[in-house]
């Protein structure tokens, strides 16, 4: 079988003095009939080698890992990740990082490190011939992920081949061998060792797999994964209090990761929602602060909402997320969404003031006039101030504002 390549890529293989192969899902996607991704291209020459081999020519190399052996390979507009044939060797644990690698003359040893057959199928360029060791062109006819070699070679000390596994799974819409799933499962606490935003990462990709491959993909095709992760008890390895979650709100909602989120809250039944929020997205997931805060203001919004909160302390906290708290709200409760957007447009029609930023005062204002006033007494003076000039008792005008902080100085 011929596989089109560019005439860069061509000429590429024409310099190298050995063959140069092109493996992994540029080869399956072809095979799929699919549009193609990235191009990954391998040889048994070093880096040094190849870095020679190219001095002076129209091809750019960067060197992205002397360890791994791979570099990426640049000629105009295109780009190629280039690798040495090489051994991987693993520590006891899930660290996607092999411990030490052994760079390889042989094409079938380099093929033995692959994680699944689908991916392990090599194009020769020059020679326009796939080469393929483990029947990966047959298991892609049968639409079916198996693991090159046996599953616990391959998974034993990997945990993220293992989240490759359910991630491929929906984007392909494949499904999984048995005794590879059956692996995965006996392996599960080798995700642990997998950092937070990598998980955060693979599980987006998973809810978001759908969009991966127009055509290929089922709308719901996440459903696979997720309830795999309830089959296995994979959640508490991610540090979510269950052993199996069901869904509903990512199954309904354009933003999967919120979704996922609310379903999660649902089934834990956390006593503070938004600690525990805090908790699931710093600690298990590795979110920086400022997406943090934003999705537990989010969140948090809905719920507040689901509870009836009172419209003034309610827009006081969640006014400027109010458009994505809706999209999630109507989905729950179209009433109480009709009820939080009749009152949002409210205050955007009058021009209300419902947030401390949109006082014509600040700290800096509080400070000048009044020097004595400790700092931490800002915040409760000028949400003081809020309340008043949304209720209509003080008009949102510097001076009347400043000396209006006088009376509240007796109080707050």
């Amino acid at each position: 079988m011929k596989i089109e390549c560019s005439k860069s890529l061509k000429n590429l293989a024409n310099k190298f003095p050995c063959e140069l192969y092109i493996v992994g899902g540029y080869v399956r996607n072809h095979l799929l009939g699919i549009e193609r991704e990235d191009v990954d291209i391998c040889s048994k020459l070093t880096l040094g080698e190849v870095e020679q081999l190219l001095q002076g020519s129209e091809f750019e190399i960067t060197v992205k890992s002397k360890v791994l052996g791979s570099a990426l390979i640049i000629a105009g507009s295109e780009k190629y990740e280039y690798t040495t044939f090489r051994r991987d060797f693993y520590a006891e644990g899930g660290n996607h990082m092999p411990e030490r690698v052994e760079f390889i003359d042989s094409l079938e040893e380099d093929a033995k490190r692959r994680d699944f057959t689908c991916n392990a199928i090599y194009y020769d360029i020059k020679n326009e011939k796939l080469i393929d060791f483990y029947n990966g062109v047959e298991d892609i006819k049968k639409r079916i992920l198996k693991t090159v070699e046996t599953p616990e070679d391959v998974l034993k000390y990997d945990g993220l081949r293992i989240f490759r596994l359910f991630r491929f799974q929906c984007e392909l819409n494949f499904k999984i061998d048995r005794t590879t799933l059956l692996t995965a499962f006996k392996y599960k606490n080798n995700l642990r060792d997998i950092s937070g935003d990598r998980v955060l990462y693979e599980i987006e990709r998973i809810l978001h797999s759908p969009s991966k491959y127009e055509g290929l993909s089922k709308p719901k095709a996440y459903m696979k994964a997720l309830k795999n992760f309830n089959k296995g008890a994979l959640w508490p390895t991610f540090g979510i209090d269950c052993n199996k979650l069901r869904f509903k709100m990512v199954k309904k909602v354009d933003h999967k990761s919120q979704g996922f989120l609310i379903d999660v809250v649902d089934n834990v039944k956390p006593i503070s929602i938004s600690y525990y929020l805090n908790l699931i997205l710093s600690e298990s997931f590795g979110v920086g602060k400022k997406l943090c805060d934003y999705y537990i203001n989010i969140l948090s919004g809905y719920y507040e909402a689901l509870n009836f909160r009172q419209n003034k302390p309610y827009f006081f906290k969640y006014f400027d997320n109010f458009p994505q708290i809706h999209e999630l709200l109507v989905h729950k409760s179209k009433y109480l969404a009709n009820k939080y957007e009749f009152f949002y447009k409210y205050i955007i029609s009058h021009r209300l003031v419902v947030t401390v930023k949109d006082l014509k005062i600040t700290g800096d204002d509080i400070k000048e006039k009044y020097p004595t006033v400790q700092p931490h007494r800002y915040k409760s003076i000028l949400e003081s101030l809020l309340s008043d000039v949304f209720d209509g008792l003080l008009f949102n005008e510097r001076e009347a504002l400043i000396k209006a902080v006088e009376g509240k100085l007796k109080y707050l």
